[in-house]
């Protein structure tokens, strides 16, 4: 798992220190199975913009967006955060 840049790396960290317990279940979940659905929790956007992007609900209010990578056994994630609206793109 992979930050997209600085900002992202910044969100996760306080993700971490606001509900770490969650967040490495997330971390966790999206190394072993980024692509396995959880109801509401983990599951792929839609809509063209979104190809090939994922979400995951850390909380209620927070979110993990992501891109996972198959060939290079990565996930890039590109905003970890307060759930925006709308939903930001990879």
């Amino acid at each position: 798992m992979v930050a997209k840049n600085r900002q992202v790396n910044r969100g996760w960290e306080a993700l971490m220190q606001r509900h770490p317990e969650n967040t490495r279940r997330c971390y966790e979940d999206s190394c072993n199975a980024p692509t396995t659905r959880q109801s509401g929790r983990v599951f792929p956007l839609k809509g063209k913009p979104y190809k090939g992007a994922w979400e995951y609900e850390v909380t209620k209010g927070d979110r993990v967006f992501y891109v996972p990578d198959k060939e290079q056994l990565k996930v890039v994630v590109y905003y970890a955060g307060k759930h925006p609206n709308p939903s930001p793109t990879p």
